[in-house]
């Protein structure tokens, strides 16, 4: 699968992954927030953006190759990924099948359970109405809790045409994959590396329980709780997350390695 992408930026490689049904235009305050100090690479998932569309259903597991091979196509043998709400199962699944690649993870309004009965055949029947009537209903449906108090309006509408320009089979597609994904925190327990966890307080899917369930998995979790945010608050609260996340990549990242010097 060849994703389209973004890659700016020069250093130690940090990959982000949006959400659904987003597509890497999500991340654009990030990449030119961290461009300068790391080389920065933005896919569009497939069936998001610029990427091809697989109708029928696409597993966490199956986006999280796609990422492999576009990180084995561009020679990068190691990077930092960090993603949003469905980017960060796909970011959990990364970690834990190839721990020594990823020299820390960051994990955004997501969550570590296993998905439940109810919630398998309500993300089935909701996939089957996108197809049927198109991005509409989801985006109806994402407007039940998006968005926090400090979004502003030129947010909503940017995100809003967003997700209705997204292709419905893309979107069912990854409504179907969701329903059958994996209990993530015995695996993110084994895991050992470093992870940044961040949510905002007003996030109904995303909320304190959910979040705490997470870094509870994770051994030396950074955790940022932002006030009066939602599900996006990369977005929401811009230059708090930009500067909490570049903090934490800074700090992280592995030490260049030394050049010998020439005895001559």
């Amino acid at each position: 699968m060849q994703l389209a992408y973004d890659d700016e930026g020069r250093g130690e490689c940090v990959v982000l992954i949006h959400g659904h049904p987003f597509d890497r235009r999500l991340w654009g305050p990030q990449l030119v927030a961290m461009r300068d100090g790391f080389r920065v690479l933005v896919p569009d998932l497939r069936g998001f953006g610029e990427s091809p569309v697989v109708p029928g259903s696409v597993t966490m597991r199956e986006y999280a190759d796609d990422i492999e091979h576009l990180l084995d196509d561009l020679g990068i043998t190691r990077a930092a990924i960090v993603g949003l709400s469905m980017g960060g199962l796909v970011t959990m699944d990364l970690a834990v099948s190839r721990p020594e690649r990823y020299w820390a993870i960051g994990l955004v309004a997501t969550t570590a359970e296993p998905v439940t009965a109810q919630e398998r055949s309500i993300r089935r029947q909701r996939a089957e109405a996108v197809e049927r009537d198109g991005m509409g209903v989801l985006v109806d449906y994402m407007h039940t809790g998006l968005y926090g108090p400090r979004s502003t309006p030129a947010i909503r509408a940017r995100i809003d045409a967003m997700m209705a320009a997204a292709s419905p089979a893309g979107a069912a597609a990854a409504l179907r994959g969701r329903a059958e994904r994996p209990d993530y925190r015995p695996l993110l327990a084994a895991l050992d590396v470093p992870a940044f966890v961040c949510a905002g307080s007003a996030d109904p899917w995303s909320n304190q329980q959910v979040t705490a369930e997470i870094a509870a998995c994770l051994k030396d979790p950074t955790l940022l709780v932002i006030d009066d945010v939602g599900h996006l608050p990369n977005l929401e609260a811009e230059h708090e997350f930009n500067h909490a996340l570049r903090t934490f990549l800074e700090t992280h990242a592995p030490p260049e390695p030394r050049v010998p010097m020439s005895r001559g």
